[in-house]
This record gives C-alpha cells, sequence and structure tokens, in this order.
C-alpha cells in the first residue's frame, strides 16, 4: 500500500472546551512539543457546526479537536511522506495522535480524556486507497499489527463505514478501559 495521507481519531469522554484549546495549541507551537514536526499556526474553526473545531496546521501533519461526525475528538493527519512501509506509517499514526492525547490529558485546566475503545482510521487518498473491499483487505494486515500491539489479548473489530465515493473510512471497536498513556506504553515498547 502507497498510500501516504492517514489519518487516526480518538473520541473525547467529555467535552472539552474549544476556546481553552487555541492557548494551548499555540503554546505547542512555541514550546515546539512535537520536536519531529513543523508546527505552522493555529485555526479555530469552532463556529462551524461539526466541523474540524480547532486544528494546528503543520507541514507534515494537521492536528485537530473536531467535531467530524458530530462527536468531538483529537484527530491526527498525517500529509506529507513518511518513512516506512505502509505497517510502520499506520503504528506512526497511532503513536503521534495517541502521544497528542496524552498530552492533552495531562495539559492543566483543559479536563480533556480520551477513550480508545473506539477509533476511526481513515486515507485521505481515494486514487491510491478507493473505498472499496479490496481495499480495506489490503489494509487489514497492517492495521491489525498495529491493533495487536494497542490491545494485546483483545479481539478489534474493524468496520467499513462510509460512501464509496468518500475515503476509506474504518471505525474500530474494542472492549477496553485502557487510558490512551496506557496504549502509547504499549505501542512504544
Amino acid at each position: 500500500m502507497q498510500a501516504q495521507k492517514l489519518q487516526v481519531k480518538f473520541f473525547a469522554r467529555d467535552e472539552i472546551s474549544e476556546v481553552a484549546l487555541v492557548p494551548v495549541f499555540h503554546e505547542w507551537i512555541k514550546q515546539g512539543v512535537v520536536s519531529d514536526e513543523l508546527l505552522i499556526d493555529v485555526a479555530d474553526y469552532s463556529h462551524v457546526p461539526d466541523g474540524p473545531g480547532v486544528m494546528i496546521i503543520g507541514h507534515q501533519a494537521d492536528y485537530a479537536v473536531d467535531r467530524d461526525g458530530a462527536r468531538q475528538g483529537l484527530t491526527y493527519s498525517r500529509k506529507r511522506l513518511a518513512e516506512g512501509d505502509f505497517a510502520a506509517r499506520v503504528q506512526d499514526t497511532f503513536r503521534r495522535a495517541l502521544s497528542s492525547c496524552v498530552r492533552l490529558e495531562g495539559q492543566d485546566g483543559l479536563a480533556a480524556r480520551f477513550g480508545t475503545g473506539e477509533v476511526v482510521f481513515r486515507i485521505q487518498d481515494r486514487l491510491l486507497a478507493p473505498n472499496d473491499a479490496a481495499t480495506v483487505e489490503a489494509v487489514r494486515p497492517a492495521l491489525e499489527a498495529t491493533l495487536a500491539k494497542l490491545y494485546p489479548g483483545q479481539q478489534a473489530t474493524i468496520e467499513s463505514i462510509g460512501e464509496p465515493r468518500e475515503p476509506l473510512t474504518l471505525r474500530i471497536t474494542v472492549s477496553t478501559d485502557a487510558s490512551a498513556a496506557e496504549l502509547l506504553a504499549r505501542l512504544s515498547a
């Protein structure tokens, strides 16, 4: 699989204040908290219903606390070429999303908490990854390898959602109460 534009979303357990996110994301840029990425600016789209929320626009990737699908969550969107084979890129995408969840959960005054039992994985490239059964089967081994590290001994359900004309979108569900920090530690081990 050649696709590079990968996206992962972890859903918020409780409402996260979008007003409070703007200065937090500006601080991420100022402090260089994502040392191997160039973070450029913060965009506040919180006025858009079911929209992109508050975003950090980066060169390699964007980070957003969005309301896509009327559910708030953190979305990490890789936009540029990443190193490694497809399985490595999938794992890196999950790692970066989880790292951001952990960082937001540790932010004073934000009260952010993310669930880990439901995740959305999307490939934002309809040319290289059409939304069809063949692509789902091509993606499945790399995705299952990452899920096996995140949820050892547990069975994850992978369900294709969306229309064929939309980007390939997979909903992953697992019965777990593990924290984002626990999943990140498993992935980093």
